[in-house]
């Protein structure tokens, strides 16, 4: 049967003296309990029944309807005298009259808490970029007493949860948003963070390089589970010095620019890349970490994807792109850039911490500003001379990504796409294979 075609509806028949508006009702013992296959276009079966919309381009809808068993099925019951909420409002209900809860219940507003862009001329590339897709029943089927704390970030709590199939065990990974007050209170701008971190890990579902999303609801999600992040790893394996082979490096490098280039495919940018975003998991390094993501807007004038207006953004949303480097030090030659290619510039930092295992950031605020200065001025870190000198072609083929991403001009800076393309091509050359392994494992070896 087709999925798409059928819905799944659980009727059950109580028989009870008064089902809805009476606060002193009494329920049979006997209790039926019946299942059928319906189709979209059946009516809706007695007491309750619960339509989910299966198109995915839309914000899910769902038709309620209630029926007391005493009552001919002609004559629904209403649910409106149904005391909801101590602050229900009678008026938030569709003065269509429709059992329908659709768009038109409510305003979005999440495009008013965009900032980076003209908003007189740019708008979002695609519709769904400002709508989400919750599924909140997953959350009331999930044993939520069974969960084990794992970490806390700076606005969410992170939380192993386990399943238990047949003795079968999946982990999870549920995450939280902290409502203790330690640091930010639950604004909807934080919970706008939650809606894009849902969003993105939803529209790439097929990405090998961006982990699975499980369940979404407003302030948590559930995801894939991933047992070491790439920041915490690297400073355990320098502790112990060490090292990495030239050729793991590169399909590293692999992991960081599919990633990227697997979100940018969708119309959004990460906004926040570090090593901490990218979590380790069969194998494979996966970009994380998507409440500081970016929509990528169009020009309606020009059709072209907007560049950021820079001075609609606080000095803390700033990140450490060329572009915004040179915008904070007041470049005469600075032009706004696109976002994505203000990513590829921030992986290039990835790609220098990878193939160095060195900082591109360190020192107290004084040493990073001599170091701004010299990045506007066109000097880049220096890399090791053994690095630079290598005739390793995984080196060369690592020391030729990151002149592509810290291209100076951003219009000629190949995407993230371009770069993950040919670090894969390298990695073919180097192994004489068509489809190499891009996998690592070094890192099941618990002793690392």
């Amino acid at each position: 049967k087709s999925f798409a075609g059928v819905l799944i509806v659980l009727v059950v028949f109580l028989r009870a003296n008064s089902l809805i508006n009476s606060a002193n009702y009494s329920i049979d013992e006997h209790i039926t309990v019946t299942k059928r296959i319906i189709t979209p276009e059946d009516d809706l079966p007695s007491l309750r029944g619960v339509l989910y919309s299966v198109d995915r381009r839309l914000p899910r809808t769902v038709a309620i309807s209630s029926q007391n068993m005493n009552m001919s099925m002609s004559e629904p019951t209403s649910l409106t005298g149904t005391p909801y909420t101590k602050d229900f409002q009678i008026d938030s209900v569709s003065s269509t009259n429709s059992s329908l809860i659709t768009p038109e219940w409510f305003e979005p507003n999440s495009l008013e808490l965009i900032r980076g862009y003209d908003s007189d001329v740019c708008k979002p590339k695609h519709d769904w970029q400002s709508k989400s897709f919750p599924n909140c029943n997953m959350f009331h089927e999930t044993n939520l007493s069974e969960m084990k704390f794992l970490t806390s970030g700076t606005i969410r709590s992170v939380f192993e949860l386990r399943e238990n199939i047949d003795g079968h065990v999946n982990k999870f990974v549920y995450k939280s948003l902290d409502f203790s007050g330690r640091h930010h209170d639950v604004t909807p701008e934080r919970v706008n963070q939650e809606r894009k971190d849902a969003l993105v890990m939803e529209r790439t579902t097929g990405s090998r390089f961006i982990p699975n999303i499980h369940a979404y609801c407003s302030t948590v999600v559930i995801m894939e589970h991933a047992p070491r992040d790439m920041q915490s790893y690297n400073k355990k394996r320098l502790a112990k010095n060490i090292t990495i082979s030239p050729l793991d490096r590169l399909k590293i490098g692999i992991h960081i620019a599919s990633g990227v280039a697997d979100l940018h495919s969708i119309d959004f940018t990460h906004n926040d890349l570090h090593e901490k975003q990218f979590l380790y998991k069969d194998g494979v390094f996966k970009l994380n970490d998507f409440n500081y993501a970016r929509a990528m807007y169009d020009n309606t004038t020009t059709s072209e994807t907007c560049t950021l207006t820079l001075s609609k953004l606080k000095e803390h949303q700033l990140r450490r792109s060329l572009e915004e480097l040179q915008y904070r030090v007041g470049y005469e030659g600075f032009t706004p850039s696109t976002p994505d290619k203000n990513d590829v510039w921030i992986m290039g930092d990835l790609l220098y911490r990878l193939l160095t295992d060195t900082q591109v950031w360190k020192g107290d605020e004084d040493v990073k500003m001599k170091l701004v200065k010299r990045i506007v001025a066109g000097k880049r870190p220096q890399i090791p001379k053994e690095i630079e000198k290598s005739n390793d072609p995984a080196h060369v083929a690592m020391l030729n990504a990151l002149d592509m991403t810290w291209t100076y001009n951003w219009k000629e800076r190949p995407s993230a796409r371009a770069i993950a393309d040919y670090l894969m091509g390298e990695l073919r050359n180097i192994t004489g294979e068509e489809s190499p392994d891009i996998r690592i494992n070094f890192l099941n070896d618990r002793s690392r």
